[in-house]
């Protein structure tokens, strides 16, 4: 499945596939799509993008008036139904200020 991404999907996605609970394999599976996804440093200092860790936990954060070109990527069938997963687990989107990026990705993966 192609899937094009921008970079607040990229960087919600990543997060969202990171807190996922998994045995080991499975857990190499996901850093396989994490780094697929993840923006290289040029796109990130395009951004401003900046790690900030509060209670042990890593936030990240970019300055929401800067944008990087949309990427497309190819997922495979089993990378696929990982992501699927990972949108369907996840229960605290909030409704306003996820559906700008989480829309597109439920409606191309979950409503083909």
């Amino acid at each position: 499945m192609k899937l094009t991404l921008d970079h607040t999907q990229r960087l919600n996605l990543h997060a969202l596939l990171g807190a996922q609970r998994a045995d080991v394999s499975s857990i190499r599976a996901i850093w396989a799509v994490q780094d697929k996804i993840a923006l290289d440093a040029d796109e990130e200092t395009a951004i401003e993008l900046n790690r900030q860790f509060v209670n042990g936990q890593e936030h990240t954060v970019w300055n929401p008036l800067l944008s990087i070109p949309v990427r497309e990527f190819d997922f495979p069938d089993t990378e696929v139904a990982r992501i699927k997963a990972a949108i369907e687990m996840w229960g605290t989107y909030r409704a306003a200020a996820d559906r700008r990026w989480l829309e597109p990705l439920i409606v191309a993966m979950l409503w083909p």
